[in-house]
């Protein structure tokens, strides 16, 4: 019986050990793979700030990190701003060629044991590339870093964006369209001009006027005569208008050819992104008054009255 109890624990023993043995396996190739996949290659890329003023005195940042695995080749790093500037820099931070606008300089180094460019152990990148807003301009830009590596091996690529604003206010762009006036006026009749308005810049617009007047020639200045106006209250940005405005030319008036003008934000109230598009001309004939003029002014003011039941 002492022999089979011997055995009993011989083999318990052996089945203890064998156990032991197979946790610590599991253990150590669990271990190995944690550490095979922390160990492997990966960059980041984070633009600060995210969103900023175009004028504010200080420069855009980019900030790049990247670790390297264990025998990787490191040639350098490559930015490009908006698919087009291109900035390239070596382990330590010097630029590769000529640094132009927009980026500023670069500062940071890679953590390595080398031979060279050859990384002996893993390796650790943390660079900060400074820009110029001003050159970079107003919008969204989009950033993307290239760690590029030797020996065939894929880049490391990470992208992110950053959007930059101009401190003074958005302003509207008030543009007249078209203009749809008669090209044969008589004298002492009310006639339907029409235009339509339309904002075109990115700030709304308050209230203003739209002016139609009569002018001797193809210029619009301070002589020439007010026929008719509407007053406008709002215009969204991106939005339009159409404008209708009854003109009548005086009986004093001169027969002959003329010129009518329409002109929005009439009295120049309206701070916007450009004053050059605010006025629309188109020859007229004013001619002498008729039988049909008094049926012209009754058929106007009925029209007139239809527009307002509308």
């Amino acid at each position: 019986m002492s022999g089979t109890r011997m055995n009993n624990v011989n083999w318990r023993i052996v089945s203890a050990i064998f156990a032991a043995f197979t946790l610590l396996a599991c253990t150590v190739t669990s271990t190995r793979n944690a550490a095979f996949a922390e160990s492997e290659s990966s960059t980041t890329l984070k633009a600060l700030p995210k969103q900023s003023f175009v004028d504010d005195g200080s420069s855009q940042l980019l900030q790049l990190k990247f670790k390297l695995n264990e025998a990787t080749v490191f040639k350098f790093v490559r930015i490009t701003i908006d698919g087009t500037q291109v900035l390239e820099f070596d382990a330590s931070g010097n630029p590769i060629g000529t640094l132009s606008p927009p980026f500023e300089f670069v500062f940071g180094h890679i953590t390595m044991l080398t031979d060279g460019y050859y990384a002996i152990g893993k390796a650790k990148g943390k660079f900060v590339i400074a820009m110029d807003k001003l050159s970079l301009g107003i919008g969204e830009h989009e950033a993307k870093a290239e760690v590029v590596l030797g020996g065939g091996a894929e880049p490391l690529v990470a992208t992110d964006t950053f959007k930059l604003k101009s401190s003074e206010p958005p302003l509207p762009d008030l543009v007249a369209k078209y203009f749809v006036a008669p090209s044969t006026i008589m004298k002492n009749v009310k006639y339907w001009t029409f235009t339509i308005e339309t904002n075109e810049g990115e700030g709304n617009a308050k209230q203003h006027d739209v002016n139609v007047y009569l002018s001797n020639d193809n210029a619009l200045d301070s002589g020439d005569r007010l026929l008719g106006q509407h007053s406008m209250s709002y215009l969204a940005a991106g939005d339009f208008n159409l404008v209708p405005i009854t003109i009548k030319v005086p009986k004093t008036e001169n027969e002959g050819n003329h010129f009518l003008f329409i002109k929005v934000d009439a009295q120049e109230k309206i701070k916007e992104l450009s004053e050059g598009n605010n006025v629309l001309s188109k020859a007229a004939k004013i001619v002498p008054n008729n039988s049909q003029g008094q049926h012209n002014e009754n058929n106007i003011e009925a029209q007139k009255h239809d527009h307002q039941d509308d």
